[in-house]
């Protein structure tokens, strides 16, 4: 089995912010948010209604790229394909200062308007390395 990249630290963040996003979802189409969190472990959430979701996706991502914090994460809500096929997934990349990549986790799910409602579908999936977040040389 491969071991996940990143810190406990790391994965908390991404799991918490996973979990916020698969709540949210209940309600319908998730709304880009990022999480920061500082050396003291406080935590700032923030939201990026757009006129479409990969607008809002694409704002997020731009307002982690000077970040402070010593970890940031971006949920948003896309698709994940695997071997029993496409499904509506929450994502959520997330990266540690220092690290070269950020990390990127996804949660299946049936959406609201689906027969039988909301619901999560399995558990939690990694979904490899990603893209930073920071800008290169915001070390």
């Amino acid at each position: 089995m491969t071991e996940i990249p990143g810190s406990q630290r790391l994965h908390q963040l991404a799991l918490l912010t996973l979990d916020h996003g698969v709540a949210s979802a209940a309600d319908g189409p998730v709304i880009a948010f990022t999480v920061e969190e500082d050396a003291a472990g406080k935590r700032s959430l923030n939201r990026f209604a757009s006129d479409t979701l990969e607008e809002g996706l694409i704002h997020a991502r731009a307002s982690l790229r000077e970040s402070p914090a010593d970890l940031i994460a971006v949920c948003f809500d896309g698709f994940v394909t695997l071997e029993e096929g496409k499904f509506d997934a929450i994502w959520v990349m997330a990266q540690e200062r220092g690290e070269l990549r950020s990390q990127s986790f996804f949660q299946r799910y049936q959406p609201a308007d689906a027969e039988g409602g909301f619901s999560p579908i399995g558990n939690a999936g990694w979904g490899g390395s990603a893209d930073p977040l920071w800008r290169p040389d915001n070390d």
